[in-house]
């Protein structure tokens, strides 16, 4: 086949792609694996460490931890009396302990006495809410950009009433007044910060070594869900006497961190892979397609539409429970959120927006633009 033949063929298939149409079993496919999803989700996510999703992935990151501590513990070439403990960490509690140790950060701080001339700022800032007041704590772009920052500037970032600022603190985990990094050349600081960036967010995946001690209940204070803290830029509303902002570290403080956000993710996961399973399959026999033309892609009208019928079914039931969860407590606008799932309604946004630009170009990036700036969101930023 020629050049000029590939091009034509590939572009018929372009246009089959952009003009395929879904039926009234597509839409009724992805409606019954939304809902199902929701169901699932009502019934095992719940609210933070309530359902037996979440208790499953709070055993998960636990494990986690202990694992790379125990790897870590393995590899590292100190001797005992350079801080390297003897035994290999066989508790949660040694495992957060040990990698406290041995990634410490200056930015760490829980309080505000632990930060210099706050002038008032941060007056609520606890062990509880300190990982998501803490840019540098997020385990996204974010919080690496603002950890390499921090750990250079020996300053700290944070989010306080709906802007950015950055303080000094006292002292850091181990007690030292200035600010060490490893390394002797820019590029090696530089690794040895994302490094270091990583082993202290693995230390604070499951809470302090104090809160996960043998004997306590508690799950301890995780790291906040990827750009969640963005959440606290949106300092308006009245919600029980709270802002938007507040209100999300009111959200935070009761577990909707990392870990609830695993669990919230599953069944966000069974509904989309439930949709592009059965999408596959009856474009291969009932539509009696070639199994390279039934691999799962944007490209792909009908698939784009079953996935926003399916998941908008799944956020219908979500907000459903969580409005009849809400209405049972006296209508807290906190047991409200804590019920929503978050993952769900980020993932439902993104693939209107993404069918939006597809449908009409570019024109959609500067509608949401005139968005922020009519909301003033943007001069947050």
């Amino acid at each position: 086949m020629s050049s000029y033949e590939l091009a034509l063929d590939r572009r018929a298939k372009e246009i089959e792609w952009a003009n395929d149409t879904c039926d009234q079993y597509d839409y009724m496919i992805a409606a019954f694996c939304g809902l199902a999803a929701g169901v699932i989700d009502a019934l095992f996510v719940g609210a933070p460490g309530q359902g037996a999703l979440g208790r499953l992935t709070d055993k998960g990151a636990d494990a986690l931890v202990q694992r790379i501590a125990v790897m870590l513990w393995k590899g590292d070439k100190r001797s005992s009396a350079g801080g390297r403990p003897r035994h290999a960490p066989d508790t949660l509690e040694r495992a957060i302990s040990y990698l406290e140790q041995a990634f410490p950060v200056k930015y760490d701080a829980r309080y505000a006495a632990d930060l210099r001339n706050t002038g008032g700022a941060l007056s609520s800032m606890a062990a509880k809410n300190h990982h998501l007041l803490s840019l540098a704590h997020s385990p996204d772009l974010i919080g690496l950009i603002f950890s390499i920052l921090d750990q250079f500037t020996g300053g700290a970032s944070f989010l306080y009433k709906g802007r950015v600022i950055r303080l000094i603190p006292v002292k850091d985990a181990r007690g030292n007044k200035t600010a060490y990094m490893q390394g002797t050349t820019f590029s090696s600081k530089l690794f040895c910060g994302i490094c270091n960036w990583l082993g202290h967010l693995a230390s604070d995946l499951c809470g302090s070594s104090s809160t996960r001690r043998e004997g306590k209940t508690g799950r301890g204070a995780g790291l906040p869900i990827p750009f969640y803290n963005l959440l606290l830029l949106m300092n308006f509303g009245n919600f029980d006497g709270a802002a938007f902002a507040e209100l999300a570290v009111k959200v935070f403080e009761e577990g909707y961190d990392l870990r609830h956000g695993a669990a919230m993710a599953v069944p966000v996961m069974v509904e989309e892979c439930s949709i592009k399973l059965i999408w596959a399959l009856k474009r291969r026999f009932y539509a009696g397609k070639g199994w390279s033309e039934c691999i799962p892609s944007s490209k792909h009208a009908d698939l784009r539409m079953m996935l926003l019928v399916g998941n908008a079914a799944l956020c219908l039931v979500d907000a459903a429970d969580a409005a009849i969860r809400a209405a049972v407590s006296g209508g807290s606008p906190l047991t409200f959120v804590l019920h929503l799932n978050l993952i769900a309604w980020a993932r439902l946004i993104v693939l209107i927006f993404k069918e939006l630009r597809i449908r009409y170009g570019a024109g959609v990036d500067g509608a949401f633009a005139q968005y922020l700036a009519a909301a003033g969101l943007n001069d947050a930023y």
